[in-house]
């Protein structure tokens, strides 16, 4: 009885994450702790960062516009994840120097 409840609530906290995200708007980021809690589960934000971690390439999820609490991007400067959220993120108006995220008149932080 145990994993499968386990695993209802996976499921539960991988789909309120998710929807979360999916309504994140352009040019805003969100921290993970603070997705974590907006989604039900405060203190989880670092199993938000392997479920970001884990979404295919190719996912139309703004998995891009959630960074770390410091406003930085987490991967490490130069990585192809780095280079990717970065591009991403400069596309909506957001200025980084080195890994961290400057606010422009256009972009917010939540």
């Amino acid at each position: 009885m145990g994993i499968p409840l386990i695993n209802q609530a996976m499921t539960h906290f991988k789909s309120q994450v998710l929807l979360i995200l999916s309504e994140i708007p352009y040019g805003s980021c969100i921290a993970y702790g603070e997705l974590a809690k907006q989604s039900g589960f405060p203190g989880y934000g670092r199993q938000v960062g392997q479920l970001m971690k884990k979404l295919p390439k190719d996912t139309k999820l703004p998995w891009h516009r959630v960074v770390n609490a410091q406003r930085r991007i987490s991967f490490a400067e130069n990585t192809d994840g780095y280079l990717r959220q970065k591009e991403k993120l400069e596309k909506e108006g957001w200025i980084i120097i080195g890994n961290k995220l400057t606010l422009n008149e256009h972009t917010t932080l939540k």
